[in-house]
């Protein structure tokens, strides 16, 4: 990432902020590293602080056995050695700044911005600045996506649709063949259908059965797991990214019936869940399309509502979305009022997940899950193009 000073300086002043302190220890603040473009296997044992202010030349706050981890940024370099040189240092780039932004979020509302520790907090307050979260500045610099992320993602997306379509078929030619077929099985299915494309992940897919479906992070393994039989109900949950290190992530969630006709318990959580997701997505389509600003927990207020109204709200155990960026939860707003409350702005070129739930303990959960991406003119786009409408008949 190419750091610009200029377009930094200009959104301080837009928010009346004197300037922006970025602090790491020992790799500690992984939202420095990447704006400042510091890779993640450098050598960081002292701390640096990195001020960007409203207006004038960047500092550097170095330590003098590791100044060669800030010397490709511009701005003067000004190397200390003891904590009392720290200070004498921190005095000097911050002198005449009132309010300066940093990795924090009050009270800890949104913990993915909580980088900086309490002390660290403490020392920088010692000088006489308020201290507000970078969280927007955090968005314009890590979660917009590049044209050419984008344009690598929709083939991502497109194929975890079909992947998903083939696990459902691979399900089904296993039973009519009269296999035995586990929930490992078909989550090893999808993980040869990503080798396949050369698509990497970090953590296998979610493939749950019955009661399974309704815890949201469960994933089998090779000593756990269940069978899939006939009139089964099966979750899959499935995301993946080229190996790029520059690449974003696709993340969805479909569900079927092992069965000719899916019974009405099902259809009647699944459209509800399906309203709840579509109410979402068109929440932020109507708020682009009207030039009105939207932030992560109206989106989640507005799927909740619907899944609140139907008399769920209770089963509804998450927050409806979050961020994608090349981390599967970005550094950008999360649709969410209900694990926290996320007041960023959704900003144009950034992408995030929408998938409500309903998790009934013991029986079945429904989640139905697509990713959207937010286009530099406003347009609103669910990024596979293809969603699901129904749930899956699997031996139909």
């Amino acid at each position: 990432m190419s750091l610009n000073i200029a377009t930094i300086q200009k959104i301080l002043e837009e928010r009346n902020l004197d300037g922006w302190l970025l602090f790491d220890f020992r790799g500690s603040n992984d939202l420095a590293l990447e704006i400042l473009g510091i890779k993640k296997e450098s050598h960081l044992t002292r701390r640096f602080f990195y001020f960007i202010p409203q207006k004038g030349n960047p500092s550097k706050i170095v330590n003098a056995i590791e100044e060669h981890n800030l010397a490709h940024l511009p701005g003067e370099k000004l190397s200390y050695s003891s904590h009392l040189s720290l200070r004498e240092q921190l005095t000097k780039a911050l002198s005449g700044s009132k309010n300066i932004a940093m990795e924090y979020s009050p009270m800890n509302a949104i913990p993915y911005l909580s980088k900086v520790d309490a002390g660290t907090i403490e020392l920088i307050k010692s000088f006489g600045v308020e201290i507000f979260s970078s969280a927007d500045l955090i968005t314009q610099f890590t979660a917009l996506w590049s044209q050419e992320q984008y344009e690598e993602n929709i083939p991502v997306a497109k194929a975890l649709v079909k992947i998903a379509s083939d696990a459902f078929n691979f399900i089904k030619n296993m039973k009519l063949g009269g296999n035995t077929l586990t929930e490992f099985t078909v989550q090893q299915f999808i993980m040869d259908q990503f080798k396949k494309r050369n698509l990497i992940t970090d953590f296998p897919p979610i493939v749950g059965v019955n009661e399974n479906s309704a815890n949201p992070h469960y994933a089998p393994d090779e000593n756990t797991f269940k069978k899939i039989n006939e009139n089964d109900f099966v979750l899959i949950d499935l995301w993946a990214k080229t190996p790029d290190d520059s690449s974003v992530w696709s993340d969805i969630t479909w569900v079927g019936f092992v069965g000719k006709e899916v019974p009405a318990k099902y259809i009647k959580i699944w459209q509800i869940v399906k309203d709840a997701r579509d109410a979402a997505f068109a929440f932020v389509e109507e708020r682009f399309r009207d030039n009105l600003p939207v932030r992560g927990f109206e989106v989640d207020d507005a799927s909740r509502k619907v899944i609140e109204d139907a008399g769920y709200g209770k089963y509804f155990i998450h927050r409806t979305g979050h961020s994608i960026t090349t981390t599967l939860h970005g550094s950008g707003p999360h649709m969410d009022n209900y694990e926290t409350k996320d007041e960023r702005l959704l900003l144009p070129s950034t992408s995030f997940s929408i998938e409500p739930g309903i998790y009934l303990t013991g029986d079945f959960g429904i989640r139905s899950e697509i990713d959207v991406f937010i286009h530099p003119d406003g347009r609103v786009e669910q990024t596979s193009g293809i969603q699901q409408e129904e749930i899956i008949a699997i031996l139909k």
